[in-house]
């Protein structure tokens, strides 16, 4: 999201208007702390209190637990993770069996309840595997919030009130126009980073001074653009944003942010966080 003006244009200002005409909007402010959450790496989020962790843990059971109902599905899934080859068609039905899944349940619970804490017998299904595997859908942290609203577009519709439903059916489009964005980021920074650039897996002197540049011109945009909210993060192949720079703070004391990478607004390579906020960047196999 970026800045107050997303925010005050979207499921905030949807749910002071909705609140304005005499309805409730306690779904819709849910809603809105749902994607604040969704939208944030799991290892920045500040600490799950003892209630939150218990309803994520039991929430993460139910969405494994429907996923094993599928044996076809936990038979694919399971021959990914051997190393076996799927075929499109089976990527395909193991994608849209997990889509159906993530559209019920908050990506902020599946993502508390992968980073929280450990869950017993769940470990093959994380959102991070599933997305090495190629098998989770990439809308997986919006398609929660984008169904309910589109269930609240067909409930005005239905109900008369097409001012409403309009409302519903346009912020939904722009939750997922900022998907698209962030994708594009992620897709745009990785090709603009690429510092292997001859495939031999190791630092060469021209990649290191090619690094310590860019992380140079991220600094200096960390300098006077940190409170903007066009900052992107990378953790294992996902993206996340966009985000206030200014709102992390120092690393975590578990070292979690400091596997994290950052970008500002597509407009530099992925560097390490934790060499934007001062750690001495240092180079293995160089």
């Amino acid at each position: 999201m970026r800045g107050e003006e997303v925010r005050g244009g979207s499921l905030y200002e949807l749910a002071v208007q909705i609140e304005a005409e005499g309805f409730d909007a306690t779904e819709l402010r849910e809603l809105e702390a749902e994607l604040e959450t969704a939208e944030r790496p799991p290892g920045l989020l500040r600490r799950l209190g003892a209630r939150a962790r218990e309803a994520a843990a039991q929430q993460w059971e139910r969405f494994v637990g429907e996923l094993r109902e599928s044996g076809e599905a936990m038979r694919l899934i399971s021959g990914a993770m051997r190393g076996e080859s799927l075929s499109p068609e089976d990527r395909d039905k193991v994608r849209s069996q997990v889509f159906d899944l993530v559209r019920v349940f908050p990506a902020g619970v599946i993502a508390a309840a992968n980073s929280a804490f450990p869950i017993p017998g769940t470990g093959l299904f994380t959102p991070w595997i599933l997305l090495r595997l190629g098998l989770m859908p990439s809308r997986w942290r919006e398609a929660h919030v984008i169904e309910q609203l589109r269930k609240k577009q067909r409930a005005a519709e239905a109900s008369g009130r097409h001012d409403a439903a309009r409302r519903f059916g346009a912020v939904a489009e722009r939750i997922e126009q900022e998907a698209d964005e962030r994708d594009k980021v992620g897709h745009d920074a990785n090709l603009l980073t690429a510092w292997d650039r001859n495939g031999n897996e190791r630092w060469d002197p021209n990649e290191i001074e090619a690094y310590l540049s860019e992380l140079e011109k991220v600094k200096g945009f960390a300098r006077r653009f940190a409170v903007r909210r066009d900052w992107y993060f990378s953790e294992n192949g996902a993206v996340f944003g966009a985000e206030r720079l200014s709102e992390l703070g120092a690393i975590d004391a578990d070292g979690r942010s400091a596997r994290l990478l950052v970008c500002y607004g597509g407009r530099t390579g992925w560097v390490s966080l934790a060499h934007v906020l001062g750690a001495e960047p240092t180079f293995d196999g160089a």
